[in-house]
C-alpha cells in the first residue's frame, strides 16, 4: 500500500512539473507528508517500544479444548513492566498508528488459528477465538505489528516460542458408534458386562475360563484349594487388554488434504467413542497413532492423545507402534495405492498369532469401491479380520 501511493505520489509530482499544474503538486505534497510522517511515526514507535514488546508474552488459558469450542488466551508483559488495570493503555500510542498482537498455530497436517488483538483493549483481559477443528497446535508465528491506519507501512517485531504444543483440541464424540464386534484373544466382546443379582456378596462359583481374574478370591484359594470367583459385581469383557490403533497415512489419489483431514478426524472421534464404551465396561485401553508412542490412562488422558495424529503422506517413513500382549484394532482410511505404508510394514513385522481387527472407516459413498477392495487384500492375510464401515454424514 505504501508503495503504491508513492508512485502515485511521484506521477502526481511528475504530471504536476510537465503541465504547471498546482493543484497536482499540492496532492503530491500532501501524500507525501503523510507518507513521511507515517513512516517515521511507525520507525520512531518501533525503536521505542521494541523492548517492552520483547517482554510480552501470550498464554492459552485452557490448554486442552474439545474441537468446536473458543480458545482464550491472556496478554502478559516481562519481568520489569507492570500490566495496568483493564481499560488503561499499556503502550505509548500516536494518532494514526495501530498496535496488534498476532498468533498464529499450525498442525502437523496445515490446520491453522489465525488471531489478532489489540493488547490495550482486552474484556476483563482475555481475548477469545474461535477453534473448529481438532489438532495439536504448534507456534508458526508470534509477533507484535505496529501499523497506520490507511495501511501504508507496518513493522512486524517478532516473539520467539518454545516448540512445544501450544494448544491440543480433542476431537468430538462420534454420534453413533460404530457396530463392531472386536474379538480379544479369540473371544467375542460380550455386549453388556455379565452381572449376576444376588443380595448375598459372599455367593461364589467355581472358576470357569474367561473369567475376570481381578474377581477371584485368594483367601477362600487358600482354604478350599479350589479356584472361585466373586458374584453380585460387575465382570468386565474377557480378555479386555485392546490397543486401538489410528492409521493416519492417507492416499493422494483418493483423498485431497482437506479430505484427508476430515477422514482422520472422522477415525479419532469414533476411537473416542469406543474409548469411552470400553472403559465404561471395564476394559484396559490403550491408544496409539501413527508416528506416535502408545498412551494409556484415564479417558480425559486417551482423548488427549487423540489431539495428535496428523494425515500424512501414505509413503512416510513414520510407523505404528506396537505390543505382542495385546489384542489390536486398526482405525484406517481405504486407499488404492500401492505403495507400502505403516500399516503394510506393521502387519508384515507382527506375531503372527497376534489377531488384528482393522477397519476401514469413511465418510460417504464415495469411496466404497476403494474400501471393497482393500477389505479383501488385508482380509487374505492371517489373523487379520478386515471389514469396512461407512459414516453417513
Amino acid at each position: 500500500m505504501g508503495i503504491f501511493t508513492l508512485l502515485i505520489t511521484i506521477l502526481a509530482f511528475t504530471a504536476g512539473s510537465i503541465r504547471n499544474e498546482l493543484v497536482l503538486i499540492l496532492v503530491g505534497t500532501v501524500f507525501i507528508l503523510v507518507l513521511c510522517g507515517c513512516f517515521l511515526a511507525i520507525l520512531g514507535l518501533s525503536w521505542f517500544l521494541r523492548k517492552k514488546v520483547c517482554s510480552a508474552s501470550v498464554r492459552i488459558i485452557t490448554k486442552q479444548i474439545p474441537a468446536g469450542t473458543k480458545g482464550s488466551l491472556t496478554f502478559t508483559l516481562g519481568p520489569g513492566y507492570v500490566l495496568r488495570k483493564a481499560g488503561k493503555k499499556q503502550f505509548l500510542r500516536l494518532p494514526g498508528i495501530l498496535l496488534r498482537y498476532e498468533m498464529s498455530l499450525v498442525t502437523k497436517d496445515g490446520r491453522c488459528i489465525h488471531h489478532i488483538f489489540d493488547p490495550d483493549f482486552l474484556p476483563e483481559g482475555v481475548s477469545v477465538f474461535p477453534v473448529p477443528e481438532r489438532g495439536a497446535y504448534y507456534s508458526a508465528y508470534d509477533g507484535f505489528i505496529i501499523g497506520d491506519i490507511p495501511g501504508f507501512f507496518y513493522r512486524s517485531i517478532p516473539i520467539p516460542q518454545d516448540t512445544s504444543p501450544r494448544l491440543l483440541v480433542t476431537p468430538k464424540i462420534a454420534e453413533t458408534s460404530i457396530p463392531l464386534q472386536i474379538r480379544f484373544g479369540g473371544t467375542l466382546q460380550r455386549s453388556q458386562p455379565h452381572f449376576l443379582r444376588t443380595d448375598n456378596l459372599i455367593d461364589h462359583r467355581p472358576y470357569m475360563p474367561g473369567d475376570d481374574p481381578r474377581r477371584l478370591n485368594w483367601k477362600l484359594y487358600g482354604h478350599a484349594g479350589d479356584l472361585f470367583v466373586r458374584e453380585g459385581e460387575p465382570e468386565p469383557p474377557p480378555h479386555s487388554r485392546l490397543l486401538i490403533l489410528v492409521d493416519t497415512q492417507r492416499d493422494d489419489t483418493l483423498y485431497t488434504p482437506q479430505a484427508a483431514c476430515r477422514g482422520v478426524d472422522l477415525l479419532c472421534e469414533n476411537a473416542l467413542s469406543l474409548i469411552i464404551t470400553g472403559t465404561d465396561r471395564g476394559m484396559d485401553l490403550y491408544i496409539g497413532y501413527t508416528g506416535g508412542d502408545i498412551h494409556g490412562g484415564t479417558q480425559a488422558e486417551l482423548a488427549l492423545a487423540l489431539a495428535y495424529p496428523a494425515a500424512l503422506p501414505l509413503s512416510g517413513p513414520e510407523e505404528l507402534p506396537s505390543s505382542e500382549d495385546r489384542s489390536i484394532l486398526i482405525l484406517t482410511l481405504p486407499r488404492i495405492a500401492g505403495t507400502e505404508s505403516a500399516l503394510d510394514r506393521f502387519l508384515k513385522q507382527r506375531n503372527p498369532y497376534q489377531g488384528v481387527d482393522l477397519v476401514f472407516l469413511y465418510e460417504g459413498n464415495s469411496y466404497d469401491e476403494a474400501a471393497e477392495t482393500c477389505v479383501g487384500i488385508y482380509g487374505q492375510k492371517s489373523g487379520v479380520t478386515a471389514r469396512r464401515i461407512r459414516i453417513n454424514p
